[in-house]
């Protein structure tokens, strides 16, 4: 996304206080008195390209705008190559090194959570689970402590995960009270195998934030909601009859997306 606020009015709407809004690095950089200005809440995405031409002065600064106007920040993890359960030792120690990179940055902005994709496929893992879950351990047991020390949460995502028991699986060999679960609800509709209200009955009690987005079970699409076909009528009931009150975060993929985005979750969410 660019030019953040082009197409949005110069006053805050009462959800925008109620939902983070996923947003790149480079790009809260660039657009950071504007974000102020509105009192957007960004959940803030790490790649690695971006944690290795990271600015410490960047980093300083808008670390300290966002404290001093009280606005409450999560982080996303990068995600792209890499995989906390490989197999190939050498792709497992550069998946612990980026996420490392990650929560070196916590102390700076205090995020409410960390968003990480687990990592599990059932296509490249050729369906062991147990073999993945015993790799994930090398990589999640270490971060689980380095969390606790940091008191952040960290939230494992729903990807490619055909069923929840997977990711029940993975959180109760962690065991960690500092590790959770981020339901997203895009991902939820396009590779589970099961209705995403299975997905809060099992991992409830372990959830710590929302992604919300739509698609058409077709691709990806990171639609506002209420622009494809999921029900989130359905998903916030199970929320609300589970008494569930997660942090609730947008990922629209275009600027022109983010407004329908908030419009959409006001009848829920105010």
């Amino acid at each position: 996304m660019r030019e953040i606020g082009h197409s949005l009015p110069k006053k805050g709407m009462p959800v925008w206080e109620k939902v983070q809004v996923n947003l790149p690095f480079p790009i809260l950089v660039e657009n950071l008195e504007r974000i102020l200005d509105l009192g957007l809440q960004p959940e803030i995405y790490f790649s690695s390209k971006t944690l290795d031409h990271l600015s410490l002065k960047d980093v300083e600064k808008t670390s300290q705008k966002l404290f001093k106007k009280n606005i409450p920040v999560t982080f996303h993890a990068p995600f792209m190559d890499l995989s906390p359960g490989a197999v190939d030792e050498k792709i497992q120690e550069v998946t612990a090194f980026r996420f490392r990179q990650v929560m070196e940055l916590v102390p700076h902005f205090h995020p409410c959570t960390v968003v990480f994709h687990p990592g599990y496929d059932r296509w490249h893992f050729d369906n062991d689970v147990a073999l993945w879950l015993k790799n994930s351990l090398l990589t999640w047991k270490p971060l689980a402590e380095r969390a606790e020390a940091l008191s952040v949460k960290l939230a494992l995502e729903n990807v490619f995960e055909e069923n929840p028991t997977i990711l029940r699986g993975l959180l109760e060999a962690i065991d960690s009270s500092y590790v959770g679960y981020c339901l997203d609800t895009g991902h939820g509709h396009l590779f589970s195998q099961v209705p995403i209200g299975e997905w809060i009955e099992v991992l409830g009690s372990r959830m710590l934030e929302v992604h919300l987005h739509d698609n058409h079970r077709q691709a990806d699409e990171h639609l506002p909601p209420g622009s494809g076909e999921i029900d989130f009528s359905s998903i916030f009931s199970n929320l609300r009859g589970k008494n569930l009150q997660p942090i609730y975060t947008i990922e629209p993929h275009l600027v022109e997306h983010l407004l329908p985005s908030f419009q959409a979750l006001e009848k829920y969410l105010v």
